[in-house]
């Protein structure tokens, strides 16, 4: 099944994103995937790393697990099928990676709309998959 991929972190353009690409889901009678990238943290030993009993519940895993369900209800609201996928790594390569999937036919997500400046020195995610990725983005605003 063909399924539109919508990258969101939360932030108000990420979330006129996932309002846009599951209305345009719902038309084309398509699922969509909801992926968010977080940077993977390595705690040191004894600090909740390997083999700790259980994640704080105020853990970037713990985080993009209740943003990405919170944002799965938005998206059911529009009537089409929901997968979630909490990535690990640099957003773009993370975004494109999943984005060059059989399923994937297109991506949608949102820009910050930094100034010049801070796009030279940070790089845009957004431009960073719009240039490598083989599918459509759309770029919401």
């Amino acid at each position: 099944m063909a399924r539109i991929l919508i990258a969101v972190d939360g932030s108000p353009a990420s979330l006129r994103a996932l309002g846009f690409g599951a209305s345009l889901a719902a038309k084309l009678g398509v699922g969509i995937v909801l992926l968010h990238a977080m940077t993977p943290v390595v705690l040191p030993p004894g600090d909740g790393g390997a083999g700790a009993a259980s994640e704080p519940r105020d853990s970037p895993r713990a985080e993009g697990t209740r943003l990405l369900a919170a944002l799965a209800d938005k998206a059911r609201s529009h009537g089409v099928p929901v997968e979630t996928v909490l990535g690990q790594g640099d957003a773009a390569s993370t975004i494109h990676e999943r984005a060059e999937a059989p399923d994937i036919q297109m991506v949608v997500m949102g820009s910050r709309g930094q100034g010049a400046m801070a796009r030279l020195l940070l790089g845009s995610v957004a431009t960073q998959v719009v240039h490598t990725s083989s599918r459509p983005v759309v770029v919401v605003r």
